[in-house]
């Protein structure tokens, strides 16, 4: 078969207002293909890349006309591949399901079901040793076969996390949820409420380390790229999205994720998320994204374009992914989360005030060292890093 023409071939970004679709946009528009990207908001930062095509706003998936709105877009337009983001995904509305072909996942809801926060958990700890090796203190609940006992949560430490899946949700408004709990009595308060919404979740107690991300993409039974970071800076500061990372490898880790897709069954392409301890060399799964991550401008920068392999493997080609890549390249995105990193150690009483100054005199290292690459100030596409500028110093004042 002939490699497909991209000039030629329609793609759809969903969710066009996060940044993996931001990333997916670029790599997929500097690649040459036509790229439609698509957002329920008009003040999605992805709808004015200067690698769109074209932009629309569409009807929030709730209302009655997003079915027709979705069918005639697709239709008129010729879209041959869809990236799923903002309620437009394979096991969303009723009116994608004739386009399930259109996205490049697995085909098979039983694999979709089971790569979910659950399904995931579930899956590995009734693998083998491999698949149950490296997992936090976990437990699954299914709230219809009652909940945990207060020492059963004990058990696993503090503080908790509790892990909802929108798609075990009791309505179809449901989203997936996280929340942190500092003890067992209301960890288990808050479980009762979540019955009410949710069909099961996943408690897990803390793994100590700092966040590091294996990512994927696997296609036919193969991995055919791959790429970690590890995290320098979250926000908040406690840990939350990575607002300053860096290239990074380990291969143990990359081989007990890629055993851990392997279980899994999953086609496409995936963020394996750890928390890593280097005094020990020890790590914990956390958990898995099957979609495009927000930090994957740094695997673009670093030559890993995920996004265009996809679009190859979807259409048939072999992608020639590099099996090296630069290690310690850095990447931050500034406004909104180094700045929300910056507040958040500000206004933390526990931390020492040599460390605040520090942080001040990092930011301007970061700011003026042009090795450090900028989620936003992307080649070609420049103007988004000064158009987030002006709406975060609108909204600031």
């Amino acid at each position: 078969m002939p490699p497909r023409d991209p000039a030629t071939t329609n793609v759809m970004v969903a969710g066009a207002q996060s940044m993996g679709a931001l990333g997916a946009i670029r790599s997929l528009g500097r690649a040459g293909y036509r790229v439609h990207a698509v957002s329920p908001t008009e003040r999605a930062i992805g709808l004015h890349s200067n690698f769109a095509t074209r932009h629309e706003v569409h009807p929030p998936v709730t209302a009655p006309t997003f079915g027709p709105w979705l069918t005639d877009y697709i239709d008129s337009h010729k879209i041959e591949m869809i990236l799923p983001g903002g309620g437009i995904a394979p096991e969303g509305h009723p009116a994608v399901a004739p386009f399930g072909n259109l996205f490049p996942v697995s085909q098979d809801s039983t694999v979709r079901r089971r790569s979910s926060k659950y399904g995931l958990f579930d899956r590995l700890m009734s693998g083998e040793a491999q698949h149950k090796a490296n997992l936090p203190p976990t437990l699954l609940v299914d709230f219809d076969q009652g909940l945990p006992s207060a020492s059963d949560l004990a058990a696993l430490g503090r503080p908790l996390f509790i892990k909802c899946d929108g798609l075990f949700a009791r309505s179809d408004d449901g989203d997936d949820r996280v929340l942190r709990l500092e003890d067992p009595e209301t960890a288990l308060a808050r479980l009762k409420e979540l019955g009410e919404s949710y069909s099961k979740a996943v408690v897990q107690g803390f793994a100590p380390g700092v966040g590091v991300g294996a990512f994927f993409l696997r296609w036919n039974d193969r991995i055919r790229a791959r790429f970690m970071h590890r995290r320098l800076h979250e926000m908040p500061h406690t840990g939350g999205a990575s607002s300053l990372r860096e290239s990074w490898r380990h291969e143990a880790i990359l081989k007990d994720a890629e055993a851990k897709l392997d279980r899994a069954g999953w086609q496409g392409v995936a963020m394996v998320e750890y928390r890593w301890d280097p005094a020990s060399d020890s790590f914990s799964l956390m958990e898995m994204n099957l979609r495009f991550w927000g930090s994957l401008h740094l695997a673009l920068y670093a030559g890993i374009d995920f996004p265009k392999y996809l679009a190859q493997c979807h259409f048939g080609e072999t992608p020639q992914a590099p099996e090296s890549y630069p290690i310690g390249l850095k990447c931050r995105n500034t406004v909104p989360f180094e700045f929300g990193y910056l507040v958040s150690l500000w206004r933390d009483g526990n931390v020492a005030f040599s460390r605040k100054l520090y942080s001040l005199l990092e930011a301007g290292i970061l700011t003026l060292d042009p090795r450090v690459k900028n989620d936003l100030f992307f080649p070609g596409d420049r103007g988004l890093y000064w158009r987030r500028w002006m709406q975060f110093i609108r909204h600031r004042n």
